[in-house]
């Protein structure tokens, strides 16, 4: 089968902690909340995906998962002032 470009792009996970609020309706707002909602299967729905089911994390899991997820932040790119608009906040 030959390769076809595809249709949508996967965002990156880079600077994922400063992305939210999360999910399609913005209804969570924090990392651990994604995490948790994940873990614990996901909220049926008729048209969910058989590949959303519950990982098993246990609670220091979720909080490793969610401490690596926040290692991809890039301070010192959201810091830069070269790539942002004049007189933003700095994220320190």
């Amino acid at each position: 089968m030959a390769w076809t470009k595809p249709k949508r792009r996967t965002p990156s996970l880079r600077n994922v902690a400063l992305t939210g609020p999360y999910m399609h309706d913005g209804r969570m707002t924090t990392l651990q909340e994604v995490v948790a909602h994940y873990n614990s299967g996901g909220k049926y729905a008729e048209n969910r995906s058989p590949n959303i089911f519950p990982l098993g994390l246990s609670p220091d899991q979720e909080a490793a998962l969610v401490a690596f997820l926040q290692t991809l932040t890039d301070t010192s790119f959201v810091n830069n002032p070269a790539y942002g608009p004049p007189g933003r906040l700095s994220l320190h």
